[in-house]
């Protein structure tokens, strides 16, 4: 049964704007949750898989939306090439970021991501080809082979497939050679050392890769949201992908999936005027899955497995 899991869950997942075809905003909610999920995967990686923390995630999310905005709406490239454009730019200003955080870690590497953040937004906000404070508007729906995914219903599919995308290439890093290793870093950086561990490397290449989901998030985000603002990638959602991760679960490949539907549906479902009541609402979910939930909800799918499975061998 547990083979098929993955199988039954992508069946699932395929059917469900079907079923909510009439429900137009629950589809739109859904799209925003997996592009959140696919930033904040890039975020587990670099901190569940790798141990090093990042306050400026939601800077990458703006480079890849913005690269892929502008390339589309003012130089009319087609979307796939800004795509590749948008993941690329993220990717080597992950590695830019990268080389310096090699020398720095806990406080200080948050410090020092969170001050990438505001350098970013900074940037792009005094950029006239950005649309400085004002944003850009009408960025086209995406675009690819000939079809335009104009509806949030074909979008949907679209964004299943980016983040069943990262999820795949997360699986396998963990599994990998580079993978171990950084989990190595991770429980014991003198220990890795000491076996041959090239550390530098490791953790480069999470910084790479955390960059590149976070780009793919923000060029998906760009052009289903068709509106781009600097505000919407400030310390805010970096903080929001960290409490998402960790809800989730660190360390955990869908954990962040589970965290990203939690903090999406109950921001709005509690509805604009209670903006302040969701923000304690989410702090107190934060606060239980921390005390009472190590792994975040993937440990409910945890133990319930577990269970099940020593129920069977009773049996």
């Amino acid at each position: 049964m547990k083979k098929y899991a993955p199988f039954l869950v992508l069946a699932l997942a395929l059917l469900i704007p079907v079923a909510l075809r009439q429900k137009p905003s629950v589809v739109y909610y859904l799209n925003l949750s997996m592009i959140y999920a696919i930033s904040a995967q890039g975020l587990n990686l670099l901190m569940g898989i790798g141990g090093q923390i990042s306050l400026g995630h939601a800077a990458f999310m703006a480079i890849g939306g913005y690269t892929s905005a502008v390339l589309v709406t003012v130089l009319h490239v087609p979307f796939g090439i800004a795509l590749l454009a948008g993941v690329a730019l993220s990717c080597l200003f992950g590695l830019i970021i990268g080389f310096p955080a090699l020398r720095l870690q806990g406080f200080y590497l948050a410090i020092a991501t969170l001050a990438l953040g505001n350098v970013v937004t900074d940037i792009i906000k005094r950029l006239s080809i950005t649309g400085g404070d004002y944003g850009l508007r009408n960025i086209p729906a995406p675009s690819l082979f000939g079809f335009t995914f104009g509806s949030s219903l074909s979008q949907f599919y679209l964004i299943l497939a980016g983040l069943l995308l990262t999820i795949l290439v997360t699986r396998n890093f963990i599994r990998s050679k580079s993978g171990m290793a950084l989990q190595a870093m991770r429980d014991s950086e003198t220990g890795a050392l000491a076996v041959g561990i090239n550390a530098s490397h490791y953790k480069l290449l999470a910084f790479v890769l955390a960059s590149a989901f976070a780009g793919l998030a923000g060029v998906l985000y760009a052009h289903s949201v068709s509106y781009l603002n600097t505000g919407n990638f400030g310390l805010d959602l970096s903080i929001n992908l960290l409490a998402i991760t960790i809800i989730g679960g660190m360390g955990t490949v869908w954990g962040v999936v589970l965290g990203s539907l939690l903090w999406v549906f109950v921001r709005n479902l509690m509805g604009s005027g209670l903006e302040m009541l969701t923000g304690v609402l989410f702090g107190v979910i934060l606060l239980l899955v921390v005390l009472f939930l190590p792994r975040g909800l993937s440990e409910i799918g945890y133990r319930i497995s577990g269970r099940l499975r020593s129920n069977r061998q009773r049996g």
